[in-house]
């Protein structure tokens, strides 16, 4: 026997019967109207933080943040929000760029890396952490744009991408990203 089926919650029902290509529009109008409450946990992914702290100590570790030649890679977060991933991605030495299809999520994440790119809070960070000097850091690029377009990476090639946002359909992704 099952229970009553709960009420669906304000993000299901914003997006229920929306088109796929209306997506974008919609999450927008959840920024621009201060809904992003509905989503934001207020900073980076501890997972994400765990990962790059394990694998960047050595050239030849997985997440270490510069090529053989010195440049430093580059990290894309697509749907990165206020930023928080962008702004620790760049605190470990990445040059890490944001993308958001929302002006008003770009403008805000803008605000949070001016902030914490001066005075970076401890929550950047794993346990014992060393190496977070400002000569180390990375820069922080936010972009607006759609992530299944590619009039916004022109000239830009990504070392890391980090997602967990963008794909609602893992086979209509990949058609779009490898077709052309």
């Amino acid at each position: 026997m099952s229970g009553p089926t709960p009420p669906k919650g304000k993000l299901i029902s914003h997006f229920e019967g929306r088109s796929v290509g209306d997506h974008g529009a919609g999450w927008s109008s959840l920024w621009d109207t201060g809904n992003s409450d509905l989503w934001d946990r207020g900073k980076p992914s501890p997972a994400l933080i765990d990962a790059i702290e394990a694998h960047q100590r050595t050239p030849d570790d997985l997440f270490y943040p510069f090529h053989a030649n010195g440049a430093r890679k580059k990290a894309l977060v697509p749907g990165c929000g206020r930023g928080y991933d962008v702004v620790m991605l760049a605190l470990h030495g990445f040059d890490a760029y944001g993308l958001e299809i929302s002006a008003t999520a770009v403008k805000e994440a803008q605000h949070y890396a001016m902030t914490e790119m001066k005075s970076p809070q401890a929550y950047n960070f794993g346990e014992g952490y060393q190496g977070a000097e400002k000569s180390t850091r990375g820069a922080v690029t936010f972009l607006e744009g759609d992530f299944f377009q590619s009039n916004w990476c022109t000239g830009v090639e990504f070392d890391l991408i980090y997602d967990y946002t963008v794909c609602p359909d893992p086979n209509a992704w990949a058609i779009a990203c490898w077709s052309s």
